[in-house]
């Protein structure tokens, strides 16, 4: 089954509006699968995105969704000259033991989460990482990403302006990106990073892949529009 952006939209947030909106994590084991897409759009950057309004960024590190996904919310106070980074890092996709899998717990449904306190001077690094990647340049329209594949999503909002980009092997090489090593100054997950590698990919379509452990069942794009999501 194919899950595109759109169609979850249409289907699940009319029915769960109040409990799924992105609140800035992705912490509710049960909610994670109706909220992601919104938290991957930023929506609730997007809300509170407004001059004078604490500068506030997004990196998402989709590594085959089955097996890994990093998160990186930074949050700066207009008057503090550091910042605070959170880090979480989820195992496992949207099946049935990670729905019942309890945040912070053992096994394939495990969420391990760090927050560290930044310096300006680190915040700084992450800007010019962010900009050497081409991260100032407009968003691809029409961009597909794929669950099953390796990809980032940045989204800064910065004096009330948003921002929003995504890289895959199509526009970048996913393995090198610079701002992968100054987040991982604030990173105290534990959690190694999954290293990009080509999977194969029997047939998408019977939501089937062999991947680094053997399998996986989930598969859904997200399409990119003018500034994030392709709604």
């Amino acid at each position: 089954m194919k899950i595109i952006y759109p169609l979850i939209r249409t289907i699940f947030l009319a029915a769960f509006v109040a409990a799924c909106a992105a609140d800035g994590g992705t912490e509710n084991p049960i909610f994670r699968p109706f909220q992601w897409f919104s938290y991957a759009n930023g929506d609730d950057i997007r809300e509170n995105c407004a001059p004078g309004r604490n500068a506030r960024y997004r990196m998402i590190y989709n590594a085959i969704y089955d097996e890994q996904v990093r998160t990186y919310d930074i949050l700066q106070i207009t008057t503090a000259d550091s910042a605070t980074q959170t880090t979480q890092v989820f195992s496992g996709g949207i099946s049935v033991n990670w729905l019942l899998g309890a945040a912070g717990g053992s096994g394939p449904a495990a969420t391990r989460e760090s927050k560290v306190v930044i310096s300006l001077k680190d915040l700084i690094a992450i800007e010019q990482a962010l900009i050497k990647s081409g991260f100032e340049k407009p968003a691809i329209k029409g961009q597909i990403l794929h669950s099953d594949e390796f990809y980032w999503i940045a989204m800064v909002c910065r004096d009330g302006n948003f921002k929003y980009y995504a890289w895959n092997d199509e526009n970048s090489d996913v393995a090198k990106l610079p701002f992968r090593e100054v987040l991982s100054k604030g990173d105290e997950t534990g959690v190694r990073f999954q290293e990009p590698y080509t999977p194969t990919v029997f047939g998408r379509s019977s939501r089937y892949y062999k991947g680094g452990r053997g399998g996986g069942s989930t598969y859904f794009t997200l399409q990119i529009g003018d500034n994030g999501l392709d709604l």
